[in-house]
């Protein structure tokens, strides 16, 4: 794209020297702005770790976004209070703020009244190809049935304990990790009948998607997940697959008719075994549908129109 640029900013001392980071920062900043002789007229901010751009934004009249993925508070007391503050800094000095969940919108609008929310979303049209895909991929081909699968990186947050569990309880399950396991792989290796595949292409995901029978969302629950919006609901919805969930909130009330919620562990386990009993119910081609349909609403160009329109107000 022409019109796009993009730079990795050197932050050399990693906090260990912050004052003179935000200065170096502040200064590359406006060097590359000099550079691609650009002013924008909004800057957005994903993450705290660059909110001490404010002041130099102000300075060259620059209206600031903040975009809030996730709860950051977590970790040692000073980290939090670091990263408190940073976001603190960031949603008052913001002329509007998006937060992906409600809890996150409840505790960002004690500072800035114009908090909206708007949960993630899904890449509809890419996800959805699971539907017509036929084939599995080569390195799962001999897989049994059924396959019970999880797709995305595997952080501190995954139950792996639970992943453990439902291979335990019933070995004739194939459980499919795809994506890289940067947590509790000693315990998955354990079990036979649970697949690692690693990293895949994003190109290839929906072959994936569509060897499924059902999609978990194994997270545990705790600050971080309370407050989390699961991208991976909408994308496994968008396949029309069965998707079993933890007691997350944000998947309670946005997906509560289209996805098996588990109230404990060994709920988890029974709602896995109803998800896989869906092909024997006349209404299931329904139920595919609705999954569908509440994708597509609930896709990237979705979530773009909505921002598009609050930011058309205030910026």
């Amino acid at each position: 794209m022409k019109n796009l640029r993009i730079v990795n900013m050197f932050v050399p001392f990693q906090r260990r020297f912050e004052f003179v980071d935000k200065k170096l920062g502040a200064l590359a900043f406006r060097v590359y702005l000099k550079c691609f002789n650009f002013k924008p007229n909004a800057a957005i901010f994903y993450s705290y770790p660059y909110s001490f751009l404010i002041d130099t934004l102000k300075g060259l009249g620059i209206k600031t976004i903040y975009d809030c993925p996730d709860e950051e508070s977590s970790g040692t007391k000073a980290n939090v209070l670091r990263v408190l503050k940073a976001e603190k800094n960031l949603s008052v000095n913001s002329s509007a703020v998006f937060a992906v969940s409600r809890s996150l919108c409840a505790k960002i609008s004690k500072f800035n009244p114009n908090c909206f929310y708007v949960p993630n979303g899904a890449d509809f049209e890419h996800f959805s190809k699971a539907l017509k895909i036929r084939e599995r991929p080569q390195d799962i081909s001999q897989l049994q049935n059924p396959i019970i699968g999880y797709i995305g990186a595997v952080y501190e947050w995954v139950n792996i304990d639970l992943i453990c569990r439902l291979a335990e309880s019933h070995p004739e399950y194939s459980i499919l990790i795809v994506g890289p396991v940067l947590h509790g792989m000693s315990k998955l290796k354990k079990h036979a009948n649970i697949i690692t595949v690693g990293h895949k292409k994003y190109s290839f995901l929906p072959q994936y998607l569509a060897s499924m029978d059902v999609c978990l969302i194994p997270f545990k629950i705790n600050a971080l997940t309370l407050a989390s919006n699961p991208i991976k609901l909408f994308e496994y919805l968008a396949a029309g697959k069965p998707v079993v969930s933890t007691a997350l909130p944000e998947v309670n009330n946005c997906a509560s008719g289209l996805v098996y919620i588990s109230k404990n562990d060994e709920d988890f386990i029974k709602k896995v075994e109803e998800a896989l009993g869906e092909n024997r119910k006349s209404e299931n081609a329904e139920v595919i549908m609705k999954r569908i349909d509440f994708a597509k609403n609930n896709s990237w160009e979705k979530r773009i129109e909505t921002i598009e329109k609050i930011m058309r107000v205030h910026c």
